[in-house]
Formats: C-alpha cells, structure tokens, sequence
C-alpha cells in the first residue's frame, strides 16, 4: 500500500459516493481506471471490507435504541455458540466479544420497547447466556466515525 491508497482509502472513508474520476484528481492520478483497479486491489487484499449508506434510522421509524451487556456461561465454543445466535436475532446490529466481566455488548435497533422485549426474550431462550443487562440509548452523539484515525 502506497500514499495514493491511504489517500483514496481516506476519501472513500468519507464520501464513497464520490467519481472515480474526482478521487483520481484528488489523490493526483488522472486515470479513472487506475483509481479503479486500486480500489479493486484495496478490496481484494481486505483493507476495504465493504462500501456501504450509512443511514438515519430514526428517520425510517427506528427509535429505540440499545446496549446490551451479556455474560455467557462458561463452556467449550461459549462464545462463538453466543456470537452466532446472537447475529441471528432481527434488531441485532452490532456483537462484541469483551474481556473482563462482560463477554458481549450487543447493539440493537428497533422501532419501540415493545420490539426490543421481543429480543429480550430470545436472549433468554439462549442457554449459553448467563444473565443480561440492558441500557438504552437516549441520544448518540458519535457513532462509528472513523476519521480522526489516520490512515
């Protein structure tokens, strides 16, 4: 990876919405196609895991939002048995395995607090979980915002 990626890497980050033809002027390569070839090697080699909208959900009548702290019983393959049921669960949009007290803090989604219950009750029926603890979210104000890291 040379200065050109990290510089189309940056833009990309901030705007994928962008021509390639105006990332080549910005970056200092005047040939779309090779913006284009370097962003097809970026995502071959996994730097660029996916292009994608970031969203408004509240807009889309999504307002309930939330954290879910969960500790799991002790087992063989405990957490990777949690991660993917826990992936499965409509609502579920982020799952981080922790170390420390916590193994997992599960980002949901939903419409209203009647929704969110119905996570609630399929995090019970998962017997790898030990207990949860829920904390909702009244207002973000950051999320998922990756540039102040340089690339």
């Amino acid at each position: 990876m040379d200065n050109f990626d990290r510089r189309i890497l940056k833009i990309l980050q901030e705007d994928a919405t962008i021509s390639l033809k105006e990332i080549g002027k910005r970056v200092g390569l005047f040939s779309p196609s090779a913006v284009s070839k370097r962003i097809k090697y970026l995502k071959d080699q996994g730097y660029i895991k996916k292009i994608s909208a970031s969203l408004d959900y509240s807009k889309l009548g999504y307002g309930f939002s939330a954290l879910t702290l969960i500790r799991g019983k002790y087992g063989h393959n405990y957490k990777d048995n949690i991660a993917q049921k826990l992936k499965e669960i409509k609502g579920v949009v982020s799952v981080y395995f922790l170390l420390g007290d916590v193994d997992f803090i599960v980002y949901t989604i939903t419409k209203n607090k009647d929704e969110y219950s119905h996570i609630l009750e399929k995090l019970s029926s998962i017997p790898e979980i030990e207990r949860s603890d829920t904390r909702t979210i009244l207002e973000i104000y950051k999320e998922m915002d990756f540039s102040n890291i340089e690339i």
